[in-house]
């Protein structure tokens, strides 16, 4: 289906959104995978560290029960590292992370190739015949897929190259601009300045917390230097920052709201470009650099991730 304020496909001119069900087989199967990926590491990663947490600040009391003086809460701590190693032994063989990476590759690289086809950018310019347009798409997706062969697709049915992007492409020049500013590059603008805006606030509520604890530690090992009666909280405070410091790294909220600013800017300059190409040459040339732009983004994203 299209987005808001698109016509049917016998009548199509413009549209201002296209959904992923319009994007080709190859995204929607690839970003799926991502996707679910991305829950399994993440969530598991999550669980794991709290987990960990609650061990730590259970080491601190003792609970001692019945004739042998068992202590409960070691008991409880024992269950709970076990439970963290499954959860380790589990990420560490089925590697959600490594299906999330290349699942978001395979997927952004798609739909690069589909935004090119479908409004005529290079390497599939006006010029270049239909029959010729498809078999060259059709040998790049392949390509895209050939290179992150360990990657397990979710089963989907949809068609390779959509309607859409046939008609789209079929449309004028004018129209498939309009199209492109509004349904890649304005949406894309705004999704990054979303993004860029939620992690600046995210990192700057992770770098309270962390401050907050690393203050709580402090004045815990001052008031325990001074009084033998005072529990020790400090090796739990410090392992409870630890985790944290191990989920910003996870999350990447700096990095992020670095790298979607960037993007931002980035495109904004694209944006004129497209607007004052004049004739298909340029404007194949422009949508070209307007996906670099975009691919770039991505590239970093996944550097960063790839790298922890």
């Amino acid at each position: 289906m299209f987005g808001r304020g698109s016509v049917d496909y016998a009548g199509m001119t413009t549209v201002d959104a296209v959904s992923d069900t319009d994007m080709p087989q190859l995204f929607q199967a690839a970003d799926q995978a991502s996707l679910e990926a991305q829950k399994a590491y993440v969530g598991g990663t999550r669980n794991r560290l709290l987990l960990l947490g609650s061990a730590a600040v259970l080491g601190i009391f003792t609970w001692r029960v019945g004739a042998g003086r068992i202590d409960v809460f070691g008991l409880i701590g024992m269950g709970i590292f076990v439970v963290a190693i499954l959860i380790e032994g589990t990420l560490w063989r089925d590697r959600p992370d490594k299906s999330w990476y290349d699942g978001r590759a395979v997927a952004e690289s798609t739909k690069t190739l589909a935004w090119k086809f479908a409004v005529c950018g290079l390497p599939f310019p006006s010029s270049l015949a239909h029959v010729d347009a498809v078999k060259a798409l059709v040998e790049r997706m392949e390509s895209v897929r050939n290179q992150f062969g360990e990657l397990e697709l979710t089963p989907l049915a949809a068609p390779l190259i959509s309607e859409w992007m046939i008609q789209q492409r079929e449309s004028s020049l004018e129209d498939r601009r309009r199209s492109y500013l509004a349904a890649r590059i304005k949406d894309q603008m705004g999704w990054y300045a979303r993004k860029a805006k939620y992690n600046k606030k995210r990192s700057k509520q992770w770098r309270f917390a962390l401050v907050t604890l690393e203050l709580a530690g402090a004045a815990s090992s001052l008031w325990a230097a001074f009084s033998e009666s005072v529990t020790a909280l400090a090796p739990a405070i410090a392992a409870l920052v630890v985790g944290a410091v191990a989920w910003t790294e996870t999350k990447q909220h700096d990095a992020n709201a670095r790298a979607y600013a960037a993007a931002v800017a980035d495109l904004a300059n694209a944006e004129t470009k497209l607007q004052l190409a004049t004739t298909e040459e340029s404007w194949a040339t422009e949508v070209d650099d307007a996906e670099e732009a975009i691919s770039r983004e991505h590239v970093i994203w996944l550097a960063t991730r790839s790298r922890l």
